[in-house]
């Protein structure tokens, strides 16, 4: 494979943008607030590692949407992640593939590394797979009631699961279902789907009708439900409101003038982000803003991004907005840190890094639209495109 010529291949795919909106309405919180800071001339750059194609994707085949994990640690360290080619993909840290391992069909899944160090994802037709990045083979196969097309989170030795049909799985190491929460199927989503939140003994899900829930994290038990749309029907896309964003717990957050403690953030794509008391779901705070991926908790500050292309720190025990820097006019996703850097994805192929004070450091722009935040591992940032594209940033 020739990866230099493919990080220089420039085309790019215009993403859609479903929605605009001015810049007051993207605000997060109410209170004092620092004047908006102007784009720095970038005097870095951001370097491209190394970049391959995942799955040889055509002009006219479906956009990818797989995202990497990373198992294994120093040279026996490995990236896998699923592609349109009804392929796993094994890569290490060079980006030199090492396998290709066959599922049954396309994955559009993320992918998740267990404790033992398999890498599970999910393909299209709602089959998961435990892959050995080792030795280059399923370790077993699991049937789920739907496709996941959201992250799959670890728990403990175990791995959790939501499905787009708004069920939740428990599957432990070795492929067998400890429980499974059966959400009301129904309600609009988008492709992408959210995935759930572990903390402290429970799980937090925010599921397609709008439903957030709280379950019991070793039983599945259901603890509270709230409903938070009051309609899931919409005419038009730019009408539809539906969960993206993983839910996010904070110890303490103050929004105009009020504090709230023990909470959960559950975020509507179009919609609301709203805080909920993570002991029994009551409604304790709510703001208007568009997030496609999970606000970033570094310790008093909150970090956003929205799909107006926006992002701002606040400090969360007050709900002053520390800075706020428009970088695009396309969807967000991010932010992540990694090096005492933000870096943000959008969805025209952009790549921003930003100081913690808001100060664009550099930008890329990569062929394609990036729909998943990037992923932070020991040497650098990846990035993965819908046209199968795979970077290694610096």
């Amino acid at each position: 494979m020739d990866k230099s010529k493919y990080s220089s291949y420039i085309i790019r795919f215009a993403a859609c943008v479903f929605v605009a909106a001015s810049l007051s309405s993207c605000s997060w919180w109410a209170g004092e607030k620092v004047a908006d800071l102007n784009t720095m001339a970038a005097n870095e750059t951001i370097e491209v590692i190394w970049a391959t194609d995942v799955d040889g994707r055509k002009p006219a085949d479906p956009l990818a949407y797989g995202q990497v994990a990373l198992t294994g640690q120093g040279e026996a360290a490995r990236l896998v992640i699923g592609g349109r080619d009804s392929r796993a993909h094994v890569y290490d840290l060079s980006g030199s593939e090492l396998y290709r391992v066959a599922l049954a069909e396309a994955s559009d899944s993320g992918a998740a590394t267990l404790a033992s160090g398999l890498v599970v994802l999910s393909d299209t037709n709602a089959q998961l797979y435990a892959v050995d990045a080792q030795r280059g083979e399923i370790a077993w196969q699991f049937s789920l009631s739907s496709p996941v097309t959201g992250m799959p989170q670890p728990i403990e030795q175990d791995i959790l699961l939501q499905c787009t049909d708004n069920r939740i799985y428990r599957i432990d190491t070795h492929g067998k279902k400890l429980w499974s929460f059966s959400g009301q199927a129904g309600g609009l989503g988008l492709y992408l789907n959210t995935s759930p939140l572990v903390h402290n003994g429970r799980i937090y899900a925010l599921l397609t009708t709008g439903d957030a829930v709280a379950l019991d994290a070793k039983t599945g038990d259901l603890i509270w439900r709230k409903q938070l749309l009051l309609n899931t029907d919409a005419a038009h896309l730019s009408d539809l409101k539906a969960p993206q964003a993983m839910p996010v717990w904070m110890p303490e957050l103050t929004w105009d003038g009020n504090t709230a403690k023990n909470l959960v953030l559950f975020s509507f794509y179009q919609g609301e982000t709203f805080a909920l008391d993570a002991t029994d779901g009551a409604t304790l705070l709510s703001h208007t803003i568009s997030l496609k991926s999970a606000p970033l908790v570094k310790g008093e500050r909150l970090y956003t991004a929205d799909s107006h292309g926006l992002s701002q720190a606040i400090e969360r025990s007050t709900g002053v907005v520390f800075w706020q820097q428009q970088l695009s006019s396309a969807e967000l996703v991010g932010p992540v840190m990694w090096h005492d850097s933000l870096w943000l994805a959008d969805s025209q192929g952009s790549v921003f890094r930003l100081d913690q004070a808001g100060h664009v450091q550099a930008t890329i722009e990569l062929p394609g639209s990036i729909d998943r935040a990037p992923i932070v591992i020991s040497n650098g940032v990846l990035v993965h495109t819908s046209l199968g594209g795979l970077y290694l940033l610096r």
